[in-house]
């Protein structure tokens, strides 16, 4: 009998966790045959790392009830100690659970908790804080602040309102991209580092990434036009976005991005700052285990 700890975000998807935890605890009842499920949920920001690294030792497994920031803060508690992730997903995006191959439904997601095995993936490594899917700069960091203002809207259309909104203003501006000592300078219009091949609600901007290849893939957009990017934003769902002569893809373990001026930042799609001039990022092969399919 697996011993779970289910750590929740009722503020997650806008606030929809909290009606969506009741079904979420029915479903937990429904495993009751092969698992133990006890829950907690946060009260304020920090406090999923805090109840993570406080209980996380007296379970089999600790999941994380909401989105990606949800999930990243639950992994800044567990990184170091022996007990595995598990992903219930119920965010703005879900991105890392598409990365990482998790059902985006409930139902199918509380399966994959009970039935599947935990494997180890990499975690990246941002300015002191471990993420588990991606961090963007430039356009992607203003796009997700932008996102966050939006509390009318939830999951895709929201991230989409948010792309549009962004379009309007970005400016590209000048930065040093280096992935293991190969550098870019440039007007940089945004750089995009995943873990896994998924941002803002399945859009594919670092589309070879993998969570457990022991690398992290990069993705460079100099200087280019609001009307060229709406014109190939299906590239990004697709994949493709690697054709257009401003885009360049790499891979690495050791990133640095640095510039002059501001750069807005996101880790997770959780905004880390508007105003952050210099990056130090890297792999952490297999530094968790993660619940995945059987």
């Amino acid at each position: 009998m697996k011993q779970v700890l289910v750590i929740a975000n009722p503020a997650a998807s806008r606030g929809g966790a909290v009606k969506a935890l009741v079904k979420v605890r029915k479903l937990a009842k429904a495993h009751k045959d092969c698992c133990d499920f006890d829950f907690m949920v946060t009260e304020n920001p920090l406090h999923a790392t805090e109840l993570a690294r406080t209980h996380a030792r007296d379970y089999d497994l600790v999941a994380a009830f909401g989105g990606d920031g949800t999930v990243n803060e639950v992994v800044q508690g567990l990184v170091g100690g022996n007990t595995p992730l598990a992903v219930i997903p119920f965010g703005t995006g879900n991105d890392f659970a598409r990365s990482a191959g998790i059902p985006i439904g409930l139902e199918e997601a509380i399966g994959v908790l009970c039935r599947g095995t935990p494997a180890p993936i990499d975690l990246g490594f941002v300015n002191g804080r471990y993420f588990v899917n991606a961090t963007g700069i430039g356009f992607d960091g203003r796009a997700n602040y932008e996102a966050e203002q939006i509390t009318w809207l939830k999951g895709p259309p929201a991230i989409l309102l948010a792309i549009f909104r962004t379009l309007r203003y970005w400016k590209a501006v000048p930065m040093t991209l280096a992935v293991d000592g190969q550098t870019i300078s440039s007007v940089s219009y945004l750089v995009g580092i995943g873990n896994g091949p998924f941002i803002g609600g399945g859009l594919k901007l670092t589309p070879d990434a993998r969570v457990d290849d022991g690398k992290l893939s990069v993705c460079h957009v100099a200087d280019i036009s609001p009307l060229k990017v709406i014109l190939n934003f299906g590239r990004l769902k697709t994949g493709t976005i690697g054709k257009l002569s401003e885009v360049t893809h790499l891979s690495g373990a050791n990133i640095i991005v640095e510039s002059e001026l501001p750069m807005p930042v996101h880790v997770d799609g959780e905004v880390q700052g508007l105003d952050i001039h210099k990056l130090d990022i890297r792999i952490l092969p297999k530094a968790i285990q993660l619940v995945r399919n059987p």
